[in-house]
């Protein structure tokens, strides 16, 4: 397969609009995430049932992230994206009608799968469009796209709760999915990126789990995952944080990706994911020992923010065609799911367990293992 040859200037606007369906994707965990005590009086009777509402989506990346990019390759990029932004939309609006729980969880499954084609598709696409001098750090902006959604969604949720419930958030999400199709489909280009390739349930994960280039992203996205989330719920617990500093540490996050977007640029996407780590390292340490001064945490969760900008930049740095790079794509994919369903009981049972210590322990092998991991899997590349 030959690679596509890359622009000699970024499309920025299609940049900008391909992050704007990424934040409606990021949307698809946050509405629910975000408004979960509300989503429990809406089922009362659900009981245990009704987290997993959240996690659905999650759990449908976990089955099917490794054949998603063979997926997207055989549809076209163009087609999943506006197909995935009307799907999403639609099954939004229907559950603004509160069905019930069943029929909810239902439609939570077809939006799962809506959404690993946008996350799957937006990203392989932005690297097609930017030039080779602007794509690492274009790929940090994408590796940004969950922690704005959510810096976004729990600035404004309050108040549309406020004016109308649960309905018209759901509603306001589905709405502003429809709209993002509309806007799109003029931009995107309607020639295909991607070579279609057979699509193959078993083949796909061993093509992508026996290839070091296209396994590397996620290898290292896998760890951070386990992390991030997981230290966004124990941490204001177990260090009895104030409520700025809690909403202040994912917009430290978003900031260190953007900075490891642009040190992509001069800096190969492997070696920042190992310094990522390795900072990461370092930083828990100043955790632990300076506890309770909140500026290590500020630190660690400004390092740990490179580790997502390298494990994107890696996907085109070491996949030159758009099919390679929706495969490596749906591998991260299927990767972080599996790190955000793990990572939040590993550590809420590490709080229970040994308080901070354990969780600063913890947090370091996970950074050990994750350096190891991309570090090996380099070597195997080069």
């Amino acid at each position: 397969m030959g690679s596509m040859s890359a622009p000699q200037r970024t499309n920025w606007l299609l940049v900008f609009m391909l992050l704007l369906a990424g934040l409606f994707a990021a949307a698809q965990f946050g509405k629910l995430t975000l408004t979960l005590q509300v989503l429990r009086e809406t089922y009362p009777s659900g009981g245990a049932f009704v987290p997993v509402l959240i996690s659905i989506v999650g759990i449908v990346g976990i089955v099917l992230g490794a054949v998603a990019g063979s997926v997207v390759a055989r549809v076209g990029v163009t087609r999943s994206i506006i197909g995935a932004l009307l799907a999403g939309g639609a099954l939004s609006l229907l559950q603004a009608m509160i069905p019930p729980m069943a029929a909810f969880a239902f439609l939570r499954v077809l939006e799962g799968i809506a959404h690993l084609a946008i996350v799957v598709a937006t990203p392989t696409l932005m690297a097609s469009i930017s030039s080779d001098a602007d794509r690492p750090f274009v790929m940090g902006i994408w590796a940004a796209f969950f922690g704005i959604s959510m810096a976004i969604l729990a600035a404004i949720l309050p108040w549309v709760l406020g004016q109308g419930g649960l309905p018209l958030v759901l509603v306001g999400h589905g709405a502003g999915m429809l709209i993002m199709a509309a806007l799109l489909y003029p931009l995107l280009p309607k020639r295909r990126i991607s070579e279609p390739v057979k699509v193959s349930y078993w083949a796909e994960h061993r093509v992508i789990y026996t290839t070091p280039r296209l396994l590397i992203p996620g290898a290292g996205f896998v760890w951070y995952t386990i992390l991030y989330i997981a230290l966004l719920a124990v941490l204001p617990i177990a260090l009895a944080l104030p409520v700025w500093v809690i909403t202040a540490l994912p917009l430290i996050s978003i900031a260190g990706t953007l900075w490891g977007g642009m040190l992509a640029k001069r800096v190969a996407p492997d070696i920042l994911v190992a310094v990522g780590f390795a900072l990461t390292a370092l930083a828990t340490g100043l955790v632990w020992v300076l506890s309770p001064a909140l500026w290590p945490l500020f630190v660690l969760f400004f390092v740990m923010a490179l580790i997502p900008a390298g494990s994107f930049a890696s996907i085109p740095h070491f996949n030159a065609t758009a099919t390679d790079r929706a495969r490596a794509t749906g591998g991260i994919a299927q990767l972080g799911n599996v790190g955000t369903t793990l990572g939040t009981p590993i550590f809420v049972l590490a709080l229970d367990g040994g308080g901070l210590a354990l969780i600063c322990a913890i947090l370091t092998a996970f950074c050990l293992l994750g350096l190891g991991a991309t570090r090996a899997l380099a070597a195997r590349i080069k």
